[in-house]
């Protein structure tokens, strides 16, 4: 929801204009998101070592910092690939380093205390599975001509726990050391409940899709 609502607002030309200036020309679309990867990587072992070395708010900070890095860059990342000219791969790769980081911030935060963060930890990374799993069903079986309105690499629509949503989370749930079991349970449901979404908005899709078919061919058969 969130990354509908940045991309309608304002700061989606603020950001075009930041990345025109900055980056065009000097970086490319994927080097951004290797630097995404790598960022988000050093997030998840800051996170990992918050929990067995002495300093641990220090490692607990800096994870927050190198996050909030590798978010922009994937924000800026995509929005350097408009700029010069996308491509499928750029897309595919966006979306596995995304999900790298994803999981393995969701692992590093697990690692800190494995006895109580076992099962939510689990099942938030199931719900992540299920829900990528659906996105992927669904917007592969869309057809291409669809990419024009999402600028993505495969059909994209809009769902209730998307990246900024996840990111806050992360945020939070790295924040919220004594609050880390509750977060991560509901993070856990929420994701979940995105792909159930997914799947009911399939369904909308694929009967509205029918039903055009059927009056094509009723219209063909009147002719």
């Amino acid at each position: 929801m969130l990354d509908n609502w940045l991309l309608k607002s304002k700061l989606k030309k603020y950001v075009k204009n930041f990345v025109k200036r900055v980056f065009l020309g000097k970086i490319t679309a994927n080097q951004l998101t290797f630097l995404n990867l790598l960022l988000g990587i050093l997030s998840a072992i800051s996170i990992f070592l918050s929990a067995r070395l002495q300093w641990d708010i220090i490692f607990i900070i800096l994870s927050i910092i190198l996050m909030i890095f590798s978010f922009l860059f994937d924000a800026f990342d995509g929005a350097l690939a408009r700029l010069e000219e996308p491509s499928k791969f750029g897309g595919i790769l966006d979306m596995f380093c995304d999900r790298m980081v994803e999981v393995s911030i969701i692992i590093a935060i697990i690692s800190t205390d494995p006895t109580n963060l076992l099962w939510p930890g689990i099942f938030s990374l199931g719900a992540n599975v299920l829900c990528i799993t659906m996105f992927l069903i669904v917007g592969g079986s869309i057809k291409a001509e669809n990419l024009k309105e999402t600028q993505k690499v495969i059909y994209y629509r809009k769902g209730l726990m998307e990246r900024s949503e996840t990111f806050v989370f992360l945020i939070l749930i790295t924040i919220l050391i004594w609050w880390r079991w509750i977060l991560l349970w509901l993070f856990a449901a929420l994701v979940f409940l995105t792909a159930l979404l997914r799947l009911y908005d399939a369904y909308k899709i694929f009967v509205k899709l029918k039903k055009n078919k059927r009056k094509l061919k009723n219209n063909e058969m009147k002719i």
